[in-house]
């Protein structure tokens, strides 16, 4: 590549800006055309940002949703184990077993007794009535 002379006489370089009449309007434009790229570089850094921010937003979410899920797991996993202990506790002693089903078996005669008794009470208001009526 030929390497470009610089300076040159200063009048020659007065007279060709002044002959083109643009060199400053040129300027202008180059600049304007720079602000433009620039508004785009800003936009697109904006938006990638936004991209960011919504992405991270959207981790965000998502791990609160992974800790909620977990959670109910956790408490699912809890009633679990104190189901299994209360059922380890009622299998802890035969004789304990043996007292619990007892005490039921006399609940339930004494409530047919109390039933049977009703039963015999009314039968002889019956009889009594009968005989008297």
């Amino acid at each position: 590549m030929a390497a470009k002379k610089r300076g040159g006489s200063k009048r020659s370089a007065g007279k060709s800006s002044a002959r083109r009449g643009g060199a400053k309007r040129g300027a202008k434009r180059a600049s304007a055309k720079k602000g433009g790229a620039k508004k785009a570089a800003k936009k697109a850094a904006r938006a990638a940002g936004l991209r960011r921010v919504a992405k991270k937003r959207t981790v965000k979410k998502a791990a609160v949703k992974k800790a909620a899920r977990k959670a109910v797991v956790r408490k699912a996993v809890v009633k679990k184990a104190v189901a299994k202990r209360k059922t380890a506790k009622r299998k802890s002693s035969p004789l304990a077993r043996v007292k619990r089903v007892a005490t039921g078996v006399v609940e339930q005669a004494q409530s047919a007794v109390t039933h049977g008794v009703e039963v015999v009470k009314e039968a002889a208001e019956n009889i009594v009535e009968r005989v008297s009526g």
